[in-house]
């Protein structure tokens, strides 16, 4: 994960999003945290991503309208929806909206690596 930067948009920053960052900057990645889509608009323009890891239920902008707005104004940043509903119907929804993958929580980290790793283009796609 050396050099990888990673933006992880969650509401609850200090329940998980802030853990999940520490641990994926131990791995080697570069990870930073925000608590809104309209923050993670202006974190991707200040310091850019390879990869947003994004939650599904926020308030004000929900998952899937941040999706379609990083799809737009930031094509190259890989997104990653994270949910704990398990819907199937919204997992098909979000990856046509252009997700690169869509996990269900809680994911192990190994499970999370893998898929940051093939949405750079490090690792197996499957």
């Amino acid at each position: 994960m050396n050099g990888i930067r990673i933006l992880i948009v969650d509401d609850e920053i200090d329940r998980c999003a802030a853990a999940l960052a520490k641990r994926l900057v131990r791995r080697g990645a570069s990870a930073s945290v925000v608590e809104s889509g309209e923050k993670a608009f202006t974190a991707l323009e200040e310091r850019g991503a390879d990869v947003v890891l994004l939650d599904m239920n926020m308030p004000d902008l929900d998952g899937m309208q941040t999706l379609k707005i990083i799809r737009k104004n930031f094509p190259a940043t890989a997104v990653i929806l994270l949910t704990g509903a398990g819907d199937l119907s919204r997992h098909m929804r979000t990856l046509e909206a252009g997700a690169f993958d869509f996990l269900h929580k809680p994911v192990t980290l190994e499970r999370l690596q893998e898929r940051i790793l093939a949405a750079v283009g490090r690792g197996p796609t499957g």
